[in-house]
């Protein structure tokens, strides 16, 4: 069955949770990734309410149709949709936000078929532009039946303050965020529940299942033995979790050299770069050519 208009489309971004952002922000300059300037969130906790200043901020590899986000806490104590307990459990990633044309679409879809949301809520945060700073806006919906972390849809109403060009260019080449690895007890059991929340058809047997959004994006599910045979000699948290991101490069030859200048130790394998969870904030990060 074809998804709505303005339905869930792609991946828009994955968030990871650190202890120590500028920490964070180095290592991940050191893997060759341009970062969007410090950029404190603001939102609100019910639909209709006006945003509040939020606990969080973030920094972001940007690409020309999603990103990778950094958050950590800068004002404890404030409103804050789960980092500072996603801190308590581990450092790594904890949020997949898809995207969507019309995040009153997908929360229409989701409660009809019975699945618990937020509801439609507001998110800002003011960011940097060559003319001065600007507010970014977002619609966004949080969904219940998840155990990953925050996971969530949102519509960018203002995309050209996210995407701006004079971050889309990485020294590692990286052209596109495009997969995510969930680690699951049971991954069928998982990939036919997001099939749910993302309205796409899940495929896959045994230990490993995906799901293709429309835009080509891939979410694959595994369980113990098919990560152990995907991402050797790296250590995880315990499942239910987000593992592992995978990014699409223009060469991989080129984007090796960047990696290991940087200080990381680069297995390859498949025709895939990658550089163990251990060494980057709890989550491989593999990288391959189109």
């Amino acid at each position: 069955m074809a998804q709505p208009s303005g339905d869930i489309d792609s991946v828009n971004h994955v968030g990871i949770v650190a202890h120590d952002l500028a920490a964070a922000s180095r290592l991940y300059e050191s893997l060759g990734f341009t970062l969007s300037a410090l950029s404190v969130h603001s939102g609100s906790t019910k639909p209709g309410e006006p945003p509040q200043p939020m606990a969080s901020a973030n920094r972001c590899a940007i690409f020309d149709d999603n990103y990778m986000e950094l958050l950590g806490i800068v004002n404890p104590g404030r409103m804050d949709w789960g980092c500072e307990r996603f801190l308590e459990q581990f450092q790594g990633a904890h949020v997949i936000c898809f995207g969507c044309g019309d995040a009153q679409v997908v929360d229409t879809r989701l409660a009809a078929a019975g699945v618990k949301t937020s509801g439609v809520i507001a998110l800002q945060r003011d960011v940097a532009t060559p003319d001065g700073s600007a507010t970014a806006k977002f619609d966004c919906v949080h969904f219940d039946r998840a155990t990953e972390g925050l996971i969530q849809a949102a519509h960018h109403r203002t995309p050209e303050l996210i995407h701006q060009s004079r971050y889309r260019t990485h020294a590692n080449g990286a052209k596109a965020l495009s997969e995510v690895v969930l680690w699951c007890a049971e991954p069928a059991a998982t990939a036919t529940a997001y099939a749910q929340l993302t309205g796409c058809q899940a495929t896959g047997d045994a230990g490993k299942h995906e799901i293709q959004l429309p835009n080509g994006n891939r979410l694959i599910f595994v369980g113990t033995q098919e990560l152990k045979a995907l991402f050797p000699s790296s250590l995880f948290p315990p499942p239910p979790a987000i593992v592992a991101v995978g990014f699409h490069v223009a060469e991989l030859d080129a984007t090796e050299r960047v990696l290991k200048a940087g200080g990381f130790r680069v297995q390859r394998t498949d025709g895939r770069l990658m550089v163990a969870a251990d060494e980057a904030l709890g989550v491989v990060h593999y990288f391959m050519e189109r």
